[in-house]
C-alpha cells in the first residue's frame, strides 16, 4: 500500500509539473516567516535567483535529504561569493512547523538566513504557496506529511518559475547550472 501511495504521489508530481505556472505577482508576494521570526516574501528577496523546496520537520523520508542538500548548497554559495542565489525551505506542515520549530531545524543545519531561510507562516499562506508550486502531500496515519512532492523550484529575478529539479545527490550541481 505504501508503494502504491508513493507511485500516486509521483504521478501527481508529474501531472503537476506539466501544468505548473508560478506567476510573478501572486504567490511570490505571499508573506511567510523565517527562522528569525521575520516576515518576508519570495518577491522581496534581493538575490537574482531563488531555489525553493518544501519539507516537514517530522518527515523521515526525503526531507532530511533535502535539508542536507540545501546545506551543501549554502556552503557553495558562501564559497562562491558572487553567486546571487537565495535558498528558501518552506514547511509542508505549518500547523506543527511553527517559526520556532523551523528555527530549531535551521540551527541543526547551520542555516545562515543571509543565504538560506527556513520558513513557516499562517497555514493559509503556506497552503497557497504549496498550491502555486503544485506540491502534493499525503499525511500518514499520525498526520505527518511523509509522502509528498520532493523537488527544488528555481525562480528567476522576476520570481517566475524557470526550472524544476527533482531531489537527487546532484542537486547542488543542478542548481548551480540552472542559475548561471
Amino acid at each position: 500500500m505504501l508503494r502504491l501511495r508513493k507511485v500516486a504521489i509521483g504521478v501527481l508530481l508529474m501531472a503537476g509539473l506539466s501544468t505548473l505556472r508560478l506567476e510573478a505577482a501572486a504567490p511570490a508576494a505571499i508573506p511567510i516567516v523565517d527562522q528569525r521570526g521575520n516576515t518576508f516574501s519570495l518577491a522581496a528577496l534581493p538575490q537574482r535567483f531563488v531555489a525553493v523546496t518544501f519539507v516537514a520537520s517530522r518527515c523521515a523520508d526525503a526531507c532530511p535529504i533535502a535539508n542536507a542538500l540545501f546545506a551543501k548548497l549554502q556552503k557553495r554559495i558562501i564559497m562562491q561569493s558572487g553567486r546571487s542565489l537565495a535558498l528558501v525551505t518552506l514547511t509542508l506542515d505549518p500547523s506543527f512547523d511553527t517559526p520556532f520549530v523551523m528555527s530549531t531545524l535551521a540551527a541543526s543545519f547551520n542555516a545562515d538566513p543571509a543565504f538560506w531561510r527556513l520558513a513557516s507562516g499562517k497555514p493559509a499562506n503556506v497552503r497557497g504557496l504549496m498550491h502555486a508550486f503544485g506540491v502534493a502531500v499525503q499525511p500518514d496515519e499520525r498526520g505527518i506529511p511523509d509522502e509528498h512532492t520532493s523537488a527544488a523550484y528555481i525562480l528567476d529575478s522576476q520570481r517566475k518559475l524557470c526550472t524544476i529539479l527533482l531531489l537527487s545527490t546532484s542537486l547542488p550541481d543542478d542548481v548551480f547550472a540552472a542559475t548561471h
